[in-house]
Formats: C-alpha cells, structure tokens, sequence
C-alpha cells in the first residue's frame, strides 16, 4: 500500500461518529436528488432554496458587471426572434395597438397572434406590422382539435365552451359571441397560454391553460429554427433594445426559460403578463425530442389551472426549469405604476403590462418610439418628465402626490405618526430600505418602500423621494458599451 492511501485511511479514521454521518446523509440527499425524475418535489425544493440565496445575494449585493462585457451571441430581433402573440375573443381589440406599439420602435420579428376563437377574416385578415409584414391570426383550440391532439376531452367543460363560442363566432352572432366571451373568456384564454398567482398585479384572472403548448408548437413549425420565441399577452409591451442586450449575453444554443417567476417550489413559473422567453433549443428539445411529453401537457390543458404553471411543469419533466437570474429585467406593471426597486437601478428593465385599457398602449408605444438605447429601472421617472432624483435636494416635499404606490409586504407601514417631518425621520432611519416615503395626516400613517414610482395623485398626501440614496446608487451604474 502507498504512503498516500495510507494517509488517507488515517485521515477517515479520524473523522468523528458526526462527520461521518454528515457524509452519509450528504451522500443519501445527492443520490436521492439525481435519481428521482426532473421534475420531483426533492429537485424542486433545492432549486428552489438555491435560488432563494441567489435572490437574497442579488437583492443586497446588485451587480450589472455582466452588462460590461462584451456580447458573445449578439443578434438581429427582426431575424432571431419568434413572437407569439396571445389574445381572446374579449381584447381582440388590442392587438392592432400592440402592433403598431412594436412598429414605433422597429420591432419587426416574424409574429403570429394565437386566439381563441374562429379567425373573423373581415376584422383580423389585415393584422400586419408598420413595415407591411404580416400577422397571420390563428385559432389555436381549434387547431389544436382538428389535429387530434385533444382526442378524448371533447365532452371537457371548457372545450365545450370553446365550441360554443366557435359556433356563434361563425355564425355571425355577435350579441351572443359578446356575451359569451365576458361570460366565459377567462376559461378559454386558460386553453391558450397562462396567467400568474395574486402575487403580482393582475390585469384579469384569465388562466390561458389551452393555449400555450400549442401556441408555441404551432410557432416552431411555421417559425422554425428561430433562436429565441417571445410570448406577450395582448397588453404587454417589449422595449426591444432592453431585450436585445439581455438576449445577446445568452447561449440560444441552450435550453433556456425565462420569465418572473411566481409559485411555490413544487412548479415555479413565469408571470405570463410580464412576458416569456424561450429559447429555440428549449423548444426543440420538448417538441422534437419529447412529443409523448407534449401529448401528455396536451391531454393535461383543459383542466389545468393556470397554462404559465402547465408550461413550466411540461419544461421541467425534460429537465428545463425556469432560469430566475434575469428575473428582475421582466416587469409586471404599466410604466406609471412601476417601482423603480433599489436593486433593479442598475439593469435594463424589458416589459411592461397592464396596457389594455384606452389608449394607454398607443401613449407608451409613443413614448419608447424608435428607443435605440436600453431602458433601466432608473431612468424611467426622466423619461416621463416627472422628476430627476436631484430635484428632491431642493424639493423634498411634494404635496398631493404618492411615490410609494402599491404596498406590499416589502415595504413598510408606521401607524400613530405625529407629523411628516417624522415619517421623513423615520425613512432616513431605514435609509437602506426607503427610496420613497408617503405621510398621509388623516390617517396618521406614514408608507416608506425600497422602491419609488414615478407618482400618483393622492389628494391630501405629500410624499418624497430619498435622493442621496437614489444619486448613490445610481453613480454607482455603469453604462455597457
């Protein structure tokens, strides 16, 4: 026997009856973890608790070093990038504005619009990007029906409902088709694609269950070989150079899944609103490689809750889970609600949501018209002309106005505040953790949050914005070349 296995057994000899146990049940979890399929609940669980301490590190330790360096996969949206355009018999009326939206900053990638309903040619034959390229619109249940991919769910509720929509659709009974798409909608837009948990704001309770694997499936065979897919719910906008700087510093050779991810850890997944990337390699491998796993999603559709979590959970049974590290890039608010995070200052922010209600969508697709650079977190209050952080030196007090916006259990509530100069003492005492503050005297609270909006009205409220906490993170940005 050598002198170094010698040494070795020596060594093994001296660990303690604890050290040994430790190992033991290391080596139990380890063979445990990679002998269970993808997507079990113990695999689950460890990502889960891995990308809490991720999510913990970037929270106090936020970095965009990554921006600096140079893109290793630059590419051309126009070329590179596959849309995938969701809407229902309800909001079919949106798509024409989140058409003209993307046309305003030249974003012209291949895009097809995915419904619900029979495609009414009259209204949708003529859906087609500022350049002239064409949006096809495609009913996506009944393509998946005809297909044979739903055999044996035909007598389901909600494909029953489907057809009855269909059926009114052709048969030019509008009043009925109205009535059953307020009745019913948020049920079939469930066969199409996804909605998220409450935990993000929501602009409806639609699920999308029917219509995302499809959706995407049908994308792959008449967008093939794209390396990235986009899918955008009908009110959400894409700022396409944000999106094009966080695409190029990803492999599309790899399977990936991004998105803001909600849910618990037995099946993470992507608020649909705030928008969801793919890339072509992720889909090539379920589509083309797993079909018994897609036929499975398929018969699992008309009774899933919510499509976002089917989606996610068909991924992760051919082991692609959810990538959470650019999580903070997706956005799940319109532009005038964003809070602009503490740690988000320094990155490009990529989506916005909530934009189906009046011309809401026309004014943000004008306002980032023909944008060239990305957009960050920081830079959207400039950008609407409502304040720069400096202002808050000379101004600090702003009466009538709420930069917290929506609270949540991140920011923080103080009751029995005698006046504002000690809820603006009590923000300089959490100097970290409040970037807005808002005293409201009728109710003697006073709101401070590690984030700020670019302000509501709120008659009888005065409220501020902590500009050296804002200037110091903000110098600390560095602009990627």
């Amino acid at each position: 026997m050598g002198v170094a296995q010698r040494n070795g057994l020596r060594s093994c000899a001296r660990l303690t009856r604890g050290h040994k146990i430790t190992i033991a049940l290391l080596t139990i979890l380890f063979v445990i973890y990679h002998s269970t399929p993808y997507d079990s609940r113990p695999r689950a669980f460890v990502r889960f608790q891995q990308n809490n301490v991720e999510d913990y590190i970037q929270n106090n330790y936020p970095s965009d070093s990554w921006l600096l360096r140079p893109q290793q996969y630059p590419i051309n949206p126009d070329r590179d990038i596959g849309v995938i355009l969701k809407t229902g018999y309800g909001t079919r009326h949106r798509v024409n504005a989140l058409l003209q939206a993307l046309s305003n900053e030249t974003f012209f990638s291949d895009t097809i619009v995915v419904q619900d309903f029979p495609v009414i040619e009259e209204i949708q034959k003529n859906y087609s990007l500022a350049n002239g390229k064409v949006v096809p619109a495609i009913d996506i249940i009944g393509w998946n029906l005809k297909r044979g991919a739903l055999n044996g769910t035909e007598n389901l509720e909600r494909i029953r409902k489907y057809k009855h929509l269909a059926a009114a659709v052709e048969a030019e009974e509008w009043m009925l088709s109205d009535g059953i798409g307020r009745n019913m909608g948020w049920e079939l837009d469930a066969m199409k694609v996804g909605r998220p948990l409450a935990t993000l704001q929501l602009s409806s309770r639609r699920s999308n269950n029917l219509q995302f694997l499809p959706s995407l499936e049908y994308a792959w065979l008449n967008m093939p070989k794209k390396k990235w897919y986009l899918v955008l719910d009908d009110d959400t906008y894409i700022i396409k150079p944000s999106l094009t700087l966080l695409l190029g510093h990803l492999n599309p050779a790899k399977p990936t899944f991004l998105g803001n991810p909600v849910g618990d850890y037995k099946g993470r997944f992507p608020h649909g609103g705030s928008s969801v990337i793919i890339s072509g390699s992720a889909v090539s491998k379920l589509y083309d490689g797993h079909p018994d796993v897609v036929a499975e999603g398929h018969q699992e559709s008309p009774t899933a809750t919510w499509g976002d979590k089917l989606l996610s959970t068909t991924f992760m049974k051919i082991g692609v889970y959810l990538d959470e590290t650019y999580r903070r890039m997706f956005n799940g608010e319109n532009p005038w609600m964003t809070r602009m995070w503490v740690d988000r200052f320094c990155l490009p922010v990529v989506s916005f949501h909530g934009l189906g209600e009046g011309d809401s969508m026309e004014q943000v697709g004008n306002t980032f018209k023909h944008m060239e650079a990305p957009v960050f977190w920081r830079q959207l209050a400039d950008i609407y002309g409502a304040y720069n952080f400096s202002s808050f030196h000379q101004d600090p007090v702003r009466a009538n106005m709420d930069f917290v916006g929506r609270l949540d259990e991140y920011s923080t509530t103080f009751t029995d505040v005698n006046d504002m100069p000690q809820c603006i003492k009590l923000c300089g005492q959490h100097r970290n953790a409040c970037l807005a503050w808002t005293f409201d005297p009728a109710l003697r609270v006073c709101h401070i949050a590690p984030w700020a909006i670019i302000g509501d009205l709120a008659e009888g409220r005065f409220s501020g914005v902590n500009a050296p906490l804002a200037e110091w993170i903000a110098n600390k940005c560095h602009t990627p070349s």
